[in-house]
């Protein structure tokens, strides 16, 4: 004879089964949350790569470390390299990248986050970005935010001012200023393999009747500047000549003339007529990177009002309008403009650009050197 178990027995079994795997479920759920938060716990040192570029680092290290260090008790590193180089590095890295931020070129930055390097960024977690003009917030095709402008970078005219005076020469105030042969032998140009070289060649292709996908006025324009003028690559080779006297103007950003007046070198920016292109140093946020809520703090740090007022003292420009209001008026005369003017700086298509860069390049080393 079978003896089948009492129905309400049977209920009481199913119940406390059903209370068991609630409770076990709840426990791996707790659990798993615990590893989330240990894991955060465990982000005690945050890297970055920062861009090149005047008391960059400096700056960066004694308003933003101390803070971070404050709220998480995270050690920042961070180190100046080329955009390059930032890119080799986060290659070399893979899947399971150590750097947290990096700040490269905008060029530089949104052909890297195209190929998938970096996360999209939540205005919501920072902010002070709220505060940037919307083509500050370089987006991906999805609309999300990717490279931020961290500091505007126009390409102009930079000179001598006392060689140009003793000489008696003007002030050159366009880009078709820089053919004209009183100039001739004291003008260097910057070569399209820097960002700051490619913006002015696309800048004097849109001035004669081209642009991003007709460069061939731009080449046929440098071709009437370059005779006779030095062609360099880097700012550091720019710098070593106006400091030999063997340059009086270059091509070059604007940023570099507060760093040369303060070596001694009378230096000056000259935004042209038609306006200045842009080649901004720009920020990311890596792809799988630890220390994510570190990172947001440093990138709304990094936005705010008086750090963007450090950046412009060492002669990088901000995007943000509001920030302007935090700089001296002795500041803004010796940046030799105000919010006012970036709207004369050009935002340029940089993904057509860097479709084709490399073929200008080797043209460039074909016809103009």
């Amino acid at each position: 004879m079978t003896i089948r178990p009492d129905r309400g027995e049977s209920r009481k079994r199913f119940t406390t089964l059903r209370a068991a795997v609630a409770g076990a479920v709840s426990t791996i759920a707790v659990l798993a949350t615990g590893g989330v938060t240990a894991a955060q716990e465990q982000c005690t040192q945050m890297q970055a790569y920062l861009a090149i570029a005047p008391n960059h680092r400096e700056d960066v290290m004694a308003y933003i470390a101390p803070r971070l260090k404050q709220k998480f008790n995270v050690e920042l590193v961070t180190e100046a390299i080329g955009s390059v180089m930032m890119v080799d590095r986060l290659t070399a890295q893979g899947a399971n990248p150590r750097v947290t931020i990096v700040q490269w070129d905008v060029p530089i930055g949104i052909n890297a986050c195209d190929k998938g390097a970096c996360a999209p960024i939540d205005v919501e977690k920072a902010p002070n970005l709220k505060k940037l003009p919307a083509w500050a917030l370089g987006k991906n095709e999805a609309g999300q935010p990717m490279t931020l402008t961290a500091g505007v970078v126009g390409v102009g005219i930079l000179y001598n001012e006392e060689s140009l005076k003793k000489a008696n020469l003007p002030i050159p105030k366009s880009w078709a200023d820089l053919k004209k042969p009183e100039y001739a032998g004291r003008l260097g140009v910057t070569a399209p393999q820097s960002s700051m070289g490619t913006a002015a060649l696309v800048m004097l292709a849109r001035i004669n009747g081209g642009g991003e996908k007709n460069i061939d006025p731009g080449f046929e324009a440098t071709k009437l500047i370059t005779p006779k003028n030095t062609i360099f690559t880097w700012s550091s080779e720019m710098s070593n000549l106006f400091q030999l006297g063997d340059l009086w103007i270059a091509v070059n950003s604007n940023n570099i003339a507060p760093a040369l007046r303060a070596k001694g070198l009378p230096i000056k920016f000259s935004l042209p007529v038609e306006g200045s292109p842009t080649a901004n140093t720009g920020m990311s946020l890596v792809k799988g990177s630890p220390c994510e809520a570190v990172a947001y703090e440093y990138i709304n740090l990094y936005f705010s009002d008086e750090f963007q007022a450090m950046r412009m003292a060492a002669g990088t420009l901000s995007a943000s309008k509001d920030a302007w209001g935090k700089i001296t008026p002795e500041l803004r005369a010796d940046l030799g403009m105000g919010p006012e003017d970036l709207d004369k700086f050009i935002d340029l298509d940089w993904r057509t650009i860097n479709a084709v860069r490399p073929g200008w390049i080797e043209r460039w080393t074909r016809e103009i050197k």
